[in-house]
Parts: structure tokens; sequence; C-alpha cells
């Protein structure tokens, strides 16, 4: 199985706008199971609210979100497949779209999607990753700040089948696998791309 890396190209508007969330509300964190140390964000809890950087409408916008948004054409196109790793689908309410005109496209419903955390685990040696550190905790990787990876590879029978996921070792980097690259590529969806997991470095590593 080939995996692939989201491109969060957070606040890239040069085709479709990016988004930010608007009078934001907050949870608790996700935490492991074993260490009790936080491996999310901070959930993010209704009602959900946003506004858009411009009226070009992706089926993905991305920005201060943990994950991403969606277009109503791809939850029913997602949820007709039979692919997994999307938790739940949480409407959220555009309330402001900058530089919208009257002549401007009608904005199209999105929704927050929640992403399953994958037992699957970095390979550390074949990701060649340096930490500034030690690992503290051995089921959730916390401890010892990444300083360097060159790809991402996973120990051998620890991806737990997710089509779409959070890995242990790298909570904030969304994997899809194949099948999920070639779904979003075969129906068109706009302003998502895909880096070749071997291929991937972290942004805040170079």
């Amino acid at each position: 199985m080939n995996f692939y890396v989201v491109n969060m190209h957070l606040f890239d508007d040069k085709k479709y706008a990016y988004g930010e969330q608007v009078d934001q509300k907050t949870g608790d964190y996700e935490k492991c199971k074993i260490c009790g140390s936080p491996i999310s964000m901070r959930k993010w809890l209704p009602p959900l609210k946003a506004k858009l950087s411009k009226p070009s409408y992706g089926d993905f916008v991305f920005g201060t979100f943990t994950t991403f948004l969606v277009t109503e054409r791809f939850k029913k196109e997602y949820e007709a497949t039979g692919l997994t790793g999307i938790v739940s689908f949480e409407p959220v309410e555009i309330v402001k779209v900058s530089r919208k005109r009257d002549s401007s496209p009608e904005t199209p419903s999105y929704y927050y999607v929640s992403i399953a955390r994958s037992k699957a685990v970095i390979d550390e040696k074949k990701s060649k990753i340096r930490r500034d550190g030690e690992i503290s905790c051995n089921h959730c990787r916390t401890g010892g700040i990444i300083k360097s990876l060159k790809g991402i590879f996973f120990e051998d029978n620890t991806w737990s089948g997710e089509d779409i996921f959070f890995p242990v070792g790298l909570p904030g980097t969304i994997v899809v696998s194949e099948r999920f690259a070639d779904f979003a590529r075969d129906y068109g969806f706009s302003n998502i791309n895909f880096i070749p997991a071997e291929e991937y470095i972290p942004p805040w590593v170079k």
C-alpha cells in the first residue's frame, strides 16, 4: 500500500479561499491512554462558524483548522465509497466571505471533518527522524522534539486500515491511503493535493 500526506497549504488563496474560525469555542485535548499527554489540538465545539478569504470555493478549505472543511459534494461521494477514517462531518456556518460581490457564486455548504487516529507507527529509522531529546512514551511517541524527518514510513503491521488518518508519532500530519488519493483524483475534488509519503519533508524542518 502506498501512502500520501495531505498538503496543508493553510493560508494560500491564490486560487481557492482559505478559512478561519469565528467565535471559536474549544473543548479538551485528546490524551494518550497510557501517559495522559495531549496528542491533539483542542476540539472545536459547536456551533461551528467560519469566514472565507474570497468567493472562490474549493471542495476542500484549509486555514486555522486542525483538519479542513469539505463540501456537500465531497461528503456524499465519500459516504458512498466505503472508505474509512473520517469520524464525523459537522456542519459549519460560513458567516463571512471577504471580497464577495453580488455577481459572486453562491457559497456552498461546508462541513468540518474529524479524522481517526490510527495505530500506524512511524518507523523512525526508515523515516530518518532526528530528535532533540528522548521519547518519553512508546505508546504515543511523545517526548523529544523532532528536528528532522525525510519521508514517512510505517513500522510493519501497525497500520489499522484507515484510508485517512493521523499516525502515531506525527499527530498533526494527515496521511491518506492510495485508495483515498485515487478517489479524490477520480472525482476531481478541488483544492486538495497529496505528497508521496516517502518524499514528505515537513515545512517546519526546512
